[in-house]
This record gives C-alpha cells, sequence and structure tokens, in this order.
C-alpha cells in the first residue's frame, strides 16, 4: 500500500506544474475520480468494467452508502459534489468565472482535511493543496482496514 502523505504530495506536486486555474481544476477532477473508482473497488468490490460506466456523480452516489456510518466520508463526499459543480460550470458556460468560487472551496476543504502544506498559500496553490489533501485523504479511506 501506498502511504496517503505520498498520494497527497503526488497528488499536488502533478497538479502545481500548471499555472492555468482551469487546468488545475479538470487535472484534479481527474485525479480525484481515479481516487474514487479505488473507493469502489476496495470498499464496494466494483468492477473495472462496472467503474468506468459510472459518471463522477455517480460514483459519489455509490459512495454515499458508505457514508452513513462515517461524517468523513461524507463531508469528502459533499466537497466532491461541490467540486463537480464547478467542473461542469467550465464545461458547460462559455465564459465561466470560477476563480474565486475554486478558492473559496478550496479553504472549505484546507479547513477540514489538510495534513501536509507543501507551499505558501495563493489562490493557485490553495487549489492545488486542497485537490491533493481531499485525494490523500480519499486514498486513505479506500486503503485503511475496516
Amino acid at each position: 500500500m501506498i502511504s496517503p502523505p505520498l498520494i497527497d504530495w503526488a497528488v499536488w506536486s502533478n497538479l502545481d506544474r500548471y499555472r492555468d486555474i482551469e487546468l488545475i481544476l479538470l487535472k484534479g477532477h481527474l485525479l480525484l475520480e481515479v481516487m474514487l473508482s479505488e473507493v469502489l473497488r476496495t470498499r464496494l468490490s466494483l468492477t473495472e468494467p462496472k467503474i468506468r460506466k459510472l459518471s463522477f456523480r455517480e460514483k459519489i452516489s455509490k459512495l454515499s452508502m458508505l457514508a452513513k456510518d462515517d461524517g468523513g466520508l461524507m463531508e469528502a463526499l459533499d466537497f466532491l459534489v461541490g467540486l463537480n459543480r464547478l467542473r461542469n460550470r467550465l464545461a458547460h458556460e462559455p465564459f465561466p468565472k470560477l476563480e474565486t468560487d475554486l478558492v473559496a472551496w478550496s479553504e472549505q476543504v484546507l479547513d477540514v482535511f489538510l495534513k501536509n502544506k507543501h507551499q505558501k498559500f495563493t489562490a493557485r496553490t490553495k487549489t492545488t493543496q486542497a485537490m491533493s489533501a481531499l485525494a490523500g485523504w480519499v486514498y486513505e479511506y479506500a486503503t485503511c482496514e475496516t
């Protein structure tokens, strides 16, 4: 098993190389979807073909069954729903103004899930670190013993 802090760092270092906030949003969304797929595989024993057929939102819905007994998971899923809304705005609005909302989302995530601060906070780095902290937590949830 890879340690969750290493996942946190790997996601952060992957996202930190980008300067465009929209690209960070898209890449971060994708990396978090990989973490969701891992939880579905390990906690719900879903097969890869079944997981591939699920949308981001459907993955969250499936995992919400587990959240009834776990407040941390419910909070993480709520943040993932919020991130998905932001990503959908980027995909469906011609000129979305996302930075303020993405920074607000990031600050909320960091308040709950930040374990390892990798650099000084700016609007961009808050976003990269929020996504990496959330990815590390989701991965830890996927791989911990029940």
